[in-house]
């Protein structure tokens, strides 16, 4: 990689970590919020209604269309509406399942009832929020996505001031704060990439793009998988307390995660765009895992010295459950850097059936771990359990990336790789012989 090459990279690093930031700020307002105006039984609810959200908007459409838009760059350069006009239908099927679990959770008299029916109703315009952030790190223009996530932490803050004057703190408030303000952040999109015509209000370019989307669906669910059956699971053997110990330790992660998942998003969507030979492969992915190491040290630092009265500033009555797992939390977040950049290089390099492979085996190992040590431990045991599973999800991730250094692959530019000096963040008109040339380019 040249200096100028790196000083580039150095830049989007920057721009796309103080996106993540100002994304995560934006759920942290509403998590701790929660954590400070609900029970810890109350809150473990309310983490179990924002995890149905991560898993349909994060497990299911952001794994079918913004992994894979960001290693086919050549489409969010040329045909950006396409990948948002899929993103609408997609949406709106996710956010009508969410509308019928409500329905189904209302008859049994539950209180998450009304908070789903709200996430399910939003899910369309909630999702184009987070796919527009994609396109634009694509395109190598994260201003973009930090102008998203900034229009709807500003928002979410006056929402949030006014509940505070309000001392409306219910279940239902908070999550319509929260949504009600990604929903509205997510019409900018049309401002910066135009309304979707209609031939684009369609699945034609998931379909074009399946062979790597649909592995991309698989890995990237993974995630939400454990945090969604693992949660449920742990509630049923240890209780809704034990949740909210566990997902409260999470919060604490933040910080350090952040971080990593914006530099592993810059250096997987670097390494597409490229067409990285092995040299600069390795340099994106030591570099990014070598940011991600000092962040976690860090972390660590901070949990280990941390006071009690800034813990119950944080977290309000959920502190003193949380306070016995801090040397846990501080393994996790050891752990995550220690794969940071070698999943993010793979994905770049569109090996998504190995991704896919590791991810459904680590997703197994972690919520059998929590499982079990939730019955031996509560919530101690659930992330002494969940750890290991992560620890042994590590050496798999490595193992799988020294094979794929040795093979042939790793010498040659990646499938689809935009060419060095190509222009990229102005589209082309969005024509279908535009849409033609692009389907050119096979996922791997």
């Amino acid at each position: 990689m040249t200096a100028t090459g790196a000083g580039q990279a150095r830049k989007r690093i920057g721009a796309i970590t103080l996106d993540q930031i100002v994304a995560s700020v934006s759920n942290l307002l509403v998590l701790i919020w929660a954590a400070h105006a609900l029970q810890p039984a109350d809150f473990g609810r309310f983490s179990l209604v924002f995890l149905v959200y991560t898993l349909a908007q994060g497990g299911v459409i952001r794994s079918l269309v913004a992994v894979t838009i960001v290693v086919h760059p050549e489409d969010a350069d040329s045909r950006p509406r396409a990948a948002l006009g899929a993103t609408m239908v997609m949406s709106a099927g996710v956010g009508a399942c969410s509308l019928i679990a409500a329905g189904v959770l209302w008859a049994m008299g539950s209180p998450m009832a009304s908070s789903l029916a709200v996430v399910g109703a939003l899910t369309p315009l909630l999702a184009l929020q987070d796919i527009g952030r994609f396109v634009a790190i694509a395109r190598s223009t994260p201003v973009g996505a930090l102008v998203l996530d900034g229009i709807w932490l500003v928002l979410t803050v006056l929402v949030f001031a006014g509940l505070a004057v309000t001392g409306d703190d219910t279940l239902f408030a908070l999550v319509l704060g929260w949504a009600g303000t990604g929903a509205i952040a997510g019409l900018w999109v049309f401002v910066q990439y135009g309304v979707p015509r209609a031939r684009e209000l369609s699945l034609d370019w998931v379909k074009e793009r399946w062979d790597f989307s649909w592995r991309s669906l698989v890995a990237s669910s993974s995630s939400g998988l454990v945090a969604v059956i693992g949660s449920a699971l742990l509630a049923l053997v240890s209780g809704p307390v034990a949740v909210a110990q566990v997902r409260a330790a999470l919060l604490l992660e933040r910080p350090s995660t952040t971080v990593q998942t914006a530099v592993a998003t810059s250096a997987g969507a670097d390494i597409a765009r490229e067409g990285a030979d092995r040299a600069t492969l390795l340099s994106h992915q030591r570099r990014t895992m070598s940011i991600s190491a000092v962040v976690a040290i860090l972390n660590i630092v901070v949990l280990l010295v941390i006071p009690d009265w800034a813990g119950k500033l944080l977290l309000g009555n959920v502190w003193h459950v949380v306070q016995p797992l801090l040397v846990l939390v501080g393994l996790r977040v050891l752990a995550f850097a220690a794969q940071s950049g070698v999943r993010a290089a793979l994905v770049g390099r569109k090996q998504i059936k190995q991704v896919m492979v590791v991810d459904i085996v680590g997703t197994i190992l972690m919520i059998v771990g929590m499982v079990v040590g939730g019955a031996i431990d509560d919530g101690y045991g659930a992330m002494a359990g969940g750890l290991i599973g992560q620890v042994i999800t590590v050496v798999a991730w490595w193992v799988v990336f020294a094979r794929y250094l040795r093979s042939d692959h790793a010498d040659g530019a990646a499938v689809g790789a935009v060419p060095a000096g190509a222009h990229v963040g102005t589209p082309a008109p969005e024509e279908p012989g535009a849409e033609a040339v692009a389907g050119r380019h096979a996922a791997q």
